[in-house]
């Protein structure tokens, strides 16, 4: 079967890195760190683990980093030398279940969810982080035990079972998920939006700001949207066509990288002040930041654009080591808050009890708050994944948001060893539901919740209407547009390695 693998060791890192600056080739050859090769088919290696055959997988901004090797070892050195299975965001079926398997059968669909941890691992006592159930929080993650064999890029993944979640079955549909594929490929990053919204959730009429339109950035714009919609947010974006989505997601207004200080205080009423030689800073400014890129100087602006007693969620991650002035820290006693990817929350808000992040996703997406599906943009099968990846990286160009493997466009002939099964057909996802559905959640998510988000009249990424294995790799933008890109990148020097580290960078 087709597995991709990383091989963070030192060696190929500094190879690959330094020859990117001249050509991306680097990230493609035999010394690369991602290696894509047709492998042996692997036994589960214990009763309590599943076979899973994926459907959808997605590309996400630190999968992109870890192609490219930039990361510096200082930061990143747990994953030095270890061998890495590249893509989180998967959706697929259950094709094989250990003797020992109690909550899953073959033919569910199942998401990726959680990485290896204690419960999985089977060490006893779990950690503290564990036994609250906050398992991506887990202190023994790297205890030696049964490791997992593939991930979202693999055709096949074999995984613990309590590392998957079962999408709910569809009450209207019996016997088939909640969820379209579209849609639950996309519930990882949702899950990661929501967990970054509920760390610190705004207030209605509190200003906000979303510093970054990629994948993560725009579905967070969707959250805020949905749960407090009497609430003024902002996206700072890079590119056209992310201000153009923003905008269409209900962004109030945006902030341009260019003279950002002065718009930051234009568009909140407040005071800019800055030193003869120091950075400026913002007298007043938002009440929460979200920063989805996660970079030092997108830390350091967000710091400073944050109101006295304000808070700032760091949502993008950097395997970089970061030079930061804290000093609005103690002398604004601005809070900064991290967030890594999803948890348990408290649902409805203001209740005791605490459900899975990817519960509570899941649930709004299945009542139209959510259309994170509208984010895919382009589709490949995994053996054209150089164009895939290259396609992710050059997004201004390519005008990309969410890039997806879709092993449905597998040729047949580079498919061997995949253990038959019922394939269900592709779910059109529903049409989002906005108004009508204002007063059951509500009553459901407690008085900050609201229901009106956004209605947008583009279809940017319909499902397919054929599942048919032999079909070429394609996207899903204008064939005439898309060829038009595809000639001026030809036209375009060959650019340097991959800059843009986080997701929405």
């Amino acid at each position: 079967m087709w597995m991709s693998t990383l091989d963070l060791d030192p060696k190929r890192a500094i190879v690959t890195s330094l020859l990117g600056h001249f050509w991306r080739g680097a990230y493609f050859s035999s010394f690369a760190p991602l290696q894509v090769q047709n492998l042996p088919r692997r036994p589960l290696p214990a009763p309590d683990w599943v076979r899973v055959r994926n459907r959808l997988a997605g590309i996400c901004g630190s999968d992109l980093a870890l192609v490219a090797a930039d990361v510096d070892p200082r930061v990143a050195a747990a994953l030095a030398g270890q061998q890495l299975y590249p893509g989180h965001e998967v959706v697929g079926e259950v094709i094989e279940v250990g003797d020992a398997v109690q909550t899953l059968q073959v033919g569910d669909t199942v998401v990726l969810q959680y990485a290896p941890h204690c419960l999985t691992l089977g060490v006893q006592p779990p950690c503290r982080a564990c036994a609250a159930g906050d398992y991506n929080l887990c202190e023994r993650a790297y205890q030696p035990g049964p490791a997992q064999i593939g991930s979202g890029w693999c055709e096949e993944m074999l995984v613990h079972e309590r590392q998957l979640f079962q999408l709910p079955e569809s009450p209207e549909k019996p016997g088939e998920p909640l969820l379209s594929d579209e849609q639950a490929v996309m519930l990882e990053p949702t899950a990661v939006a929501l967990h970054a919204v509920l760390r610190c959730p705004p207030q209605p009429d509190e200003r906000v700001l979303i510093i970054g339109a990629g994948t993560i950035g725009l579905l967070t714009l969707q959250v805020v949207r949905a749960l407090v919609p009497q609430a003024v947010v902002g996206v700072m974006a890079r590119h056209a066509f992310q201000v153009e989505r923003a905008t269409r997601l209900g962004a109030t207004h945006i902030i341009y990288p260019q003279d950002r200080y002065r718009e930051v205080a234009r568009v909140t009423g407040a005071e800019l002040v800055s030193g003869p030689l120091g950075q400026p800073i913002v007298m007043g400014g938002y009440d929460v930041i979200y920063d989805t890129v996660g970079q030092s100087q997108t830390i350091q602006d967000a710091l400073r654009w944050t109101r006295a007693g304000g808070t700032v969620v760091l949502v993008g991650r950097s395997l970089h080591r970061l030079h930061l002035d804290l000093t609005p820290v103690w002398s604004r006693e601005v809070n900064l808050l991290g967030s890594l990817t999803h948890g348990q929350e408290y649902w409805p808000p203001e209740q005791p009890g605490r459900h899975s992040t990817f519960a509570v996703a899941c649930e709004l997406i299945a009542q139209g708050l959510l259309a994170p599906e509208q984010l895919i943009t382009h589709r490949f099968a995994l053996t054209d994944y150089r164009h895939a990846l290259s396609t992710a990286m050059r997004r201004a160009q390519t005008r990309a948001i969410k890039v997806i493997f879709d092993y449905a466009l597998q040729p047949a002939l580079v498919v061997p060893n995949v253990r038959a099964s019922r394939m269900r057909p592709r779910q059109t996802a529903p049409a989002p539901l906005h108004l009508p559905h204002a007063a059951s959640i509500t009553a459901t998510t407690g008085p900050q919740a609201h229901t009106d988000i956004e209605s947008e009249t583009e279809t940017f990424a319909p499902p397919p209407t054929s599942r048919r294995a032999s079909a070429p790799s394609h996207d899903v933008t204008n064939r005439s547009s898309r060829a038009l890109e595809l000639e001026r990148e030809e036209e375009e020097p060959t650019p340097g390695p991959c800059t843009e580290r986080a997701d929405d960078a």
